[in-house]
């Protein structure tokens, strides 16, 4: 036996108390909506309900193009229950990429928010297979009379449970763009996925249930409050979201147009939250400074762990991090959309963070390969790839190349391959150097962004920056660095060259220093390197 999403929230609706509250959204303004287990389990079973007699069938793929909100866990129930495969749209998107999503996933259904209506109008010719699409209004009624209305469909109907059969290898898609090449979709199993994420926060030595009777759940609920600050068309968020509503915790979702580092607090305090995801330096750096700023008028006292997931979170930003919150453990996890953790570090008042390079620990199912797949041995020198075995999606959707180059197989044991290039050493830590796919070749020299970006931001007065290579007729690439400064704060480009040359040999210190107000990172944090080496050739040339 093994777990079904849709078989998990009908047990929890089952079990928790129609009026136990299990979502609040929070705005501004703090008048944000309040939803119970009882109206969740209604407007998820209408919804799915209507879907399958929309033509829906299992295994049917349904994109959701929205920010965070109520109705995308709604809908993202409902598609668990009726068997259809959750499809993440980054919201950002324009009409072009989002054709190209949609027709990759093969979607039957769109559900979209109003914001959005626009640009899904504009490509909708161009998209024959999908049966519906269907708007999330903050208006009576829908924009277009060719979509149907999200809170009709969700309200018309009697609440009750389907009488479905499910399997655990029912779906879910998780579209992820990488650092380069167009979004590829990991295809992960239901009951796999809950074996990497369904482990209760209270107890995390626990393997995941395999039933959902094994929860145990209360009628009042699971007493642990989550506040989703990732965005759900995110792995990360998304996770947060499955993991504490099948728990019978209460989300607490941000309902702000960006991420508000200010809301996060007075959410933290308001809900007594205990921990926290967030994606590295990108949403910690807000935090530091709204920190800063309100000089301890936040009680954070119920907070104990900051996750990190996905993306690099600098010693320089743990040691401000615990200044504020001294109380607090640090869990720094890197994984990514096709594999559980890979390395991890932890980090509290006491731990020796140096600035520089960012140094984690191997995860047990973890190992470092050469090109040749040959394992890299600890303290060699040698560098090499992540590569991470036990739970792991299928493939990608319909890109059998890029599911060959990215799970391989190593002496009988399937790995995935999140690109990372680390030195490991002799005490099994690792130095993380970047992507194999942005490495910089600078005169010979294998030059990897991470460990520049990290030592720069060891710098009191850099807010953020990215490194990447620009054609030079000497060198063949020069390692340059895009550079976003504290607000109304200047630095010579010579000073921060010689913060690098502190930490890292001379020929990794950035030959080029550009500022710009804003480095390009996507809502989820992830760094754009593509339109930044753009930016750079062109400020260059």
């Amino acid at each position: 036996m093994a777990m079904n999403f849709g078989d998990l929230y009908d047990y929890v609706d089952e079990q928790l108390s129609p009026d136990t509250v299990v979502l609040i959204e929070e705005d501004e303004e703090g008048t944000g909506r309040v939803f119970t287990s009882g109206q969740m389990r209604d407007s998820s079973n209408n919804l799915a309900r209507q879907l399958i007699a929309m033509g829906g069938e299992p295994g049917d793929k349904v994109a959701i193009y929205s920010k965070n909100r109520a109705e995308y866990i709604q809908a993202l129930i409902a598609v668990f229950k009726a068997r259809l495969v959750h499809v993440n749209v980054n919201f950002r998107y324009g009409p072009q990429e989002l054709q190209y999503l949609l027709e990759n996933s093969d979607a039957r259904f769109v559900v979209f928010e109003s914001d959005y209506a626009d640009n899904v109008n504009a490509i909708r010719p161009q998209l024959p297979l999908v049966k519906q699409f269907i708007e999330i209004c903050d208006e009576d009624k829908p924009a277009f009379d060719w979509a149907a209305s999200f809170n009709e469909l969700s309200e018309t109907g009697s609440g009750e449970k389907l009488q479905i059969e499910r399997s655990p290898e029912d779906q879910i898609f998780l579209y992820t763009g990488g650092t380069t090449g167009m979004p590829k979709a990991a295809m992960w199993e239901q009951y796999n996925l809950w074996n990497m994420i369904g482990v209760n926060q209270k107890n995390p030595e626990m393997p995941s249930p395999q039933l959902p009777e094994e929860l145990a759940l209360r009628p009042e609920g699971g007493g642990a409050n989550a506040l989703v600050i990732m965005p759900l068309m995110h792995g990360a968020g998304l996770y947060t979201v499955i993991n504490a509503l099948g728990y019978g915790n209460t989300c607490v979702l941000l309902r702000t147009r960006s991420f508000d580092a200010g809301v996060a607090l007075r959410c933290i305090e308001k809900h007594g939250i205990a921990a926290i995801t967030i994606a590295g330096d990108a949403f910690a750096q807000p935090i530091i400074k709204a920190m800063d700023v309100a000089q301890g008028a936040f009680s954070l006292a119920s907070l104990r762990f900051v996750i990190s997931s996905a993306m690099i979170f600098s010693p320089h930003n743990k040691k401000a991090l615990l200044k504020h919150c001294p109380e607090i453990t640090i869990v720094d996890n890197m994984a990514s959309s096709e594999s559980s953790t890979s390395a991890y570090a932890r980090s509290n008042s006491d731990s020796s963070l140096e600035d520089g390079a960012v140094k984690m620990q191997l995860a047990p199912n973890a190992k470092v390969f050469t090109k040749d797949l040959k394992e890299v041995q600890a303290g060699s020198g040698e560098t090499g790839f992540l590569a991470i075995s036990g739970t792991l999606p299928l493939g990608y959707y319909k890109d059998e190349q890029k599911t060959a180059e990215t799970f391989i197989t190593v002496d009988g044991l399937r790995y995935s391959i999140p690109g990372d290039w680390v030195e490991l050493h002799a005490d099994s830590s690792l130095t993380f150097l970047g992507r194999g796919n942005v490495c910089i070749n600078s005169a010979g020299e294998k030059i990897y962004p991470d460990e520049i970006e990290a030592t720069l931001k060891s710098h009191d007065l850099v807010d953020d920056c990215l490194v990447v290579g620009v054609p030079d007729e000497r060198w063949g690439q020069a390692v340059t660095a895009v550079v976003q400064l504290a607000a109304d704060r200047q630095v010579e480009a010579d000073t921060l060259r010689e913060h690098v040359r502190q930490f890292v040999a001379g020929y990794k210190v950035p030959k080029h220093v550009l500022y710009v107000d804003k480095v390009f990172r996507g809502a989820n944090g992830k760094a754009d390197y593509q339109a930044t080496k753009a930016l750079a050739e062109k400020e260059l040339s």
